[in-house]
């Protein structure tokens, strides 16, 4: 049974608003912090209508976020994150990486779950290959739609 949902963050929750950018979200925000007066609103948009699901499962299931890096951290952001998420939980200060299964696994010992109540979502799958080796459910996410459909079958609603 799934006691907790660990969601990605960047490219699941947080996109950048030039379509044509296909690296490393992180990396952006890291350059472009440096530029004065930057607000990453004004170059990253959140999933909203994700969020707004998320919210409406947070009351029966605990809600996370497991992500690579820091982006998450940014102050524009946790006026959105907040609300909705139980933890946020950063494989760079846990000094660990998403594509090992070891890091799902501390995931779990983290949120005190076992890997098997846990259903983990990303967009990137070598982590869900090494989510799912650690033992936890997966779901790789492609569009809101699409895993709006998944998440309701797996969880029975």
């Amino acid at each position: 049974m799934i006691k907790a949902i660990i969601s990605d963050f960047c490219r699941v929750l947080l996109f950048p608003k030039d379509k044509s950018y296909l690296g490393s979200l992180n990396d952006l925000h890291k350059k472009l912090s440096q530029e004065p007066n930057y607000n990453p609103l004004d170059y990253f948009e959140l999933n909203t209508d994700l969020l707004d699901f998320y919210i409406s499962l947070k009351d029966k299931t605990p809600i996370y976020i497991f992500t690579s890096d820091i982006i998450q951290d940014a102050p524009e952001f946790r006026p959105y994150l907040q609300p909705v998420f139980a933890g946020i939980l950063s494989a760079k200060k846990m000094n660990t990486n998403k594509k090992l299964p070891e890091a799902y696994r501390l995931v779990a010992d983290q949120i005190n779950m076992i890997p098997d109540e846990i259903l983990y979502i990303d967009d990137g799958s070598e982590n869900i290959k090494a989510a799912k080796s650690a033992g936890c459910n997966v779901l790789l996410y492609s569009d809101y739609e699409n895993l709006l459909h998944e998440v309701k079958k797996v969880l029975g609603s």
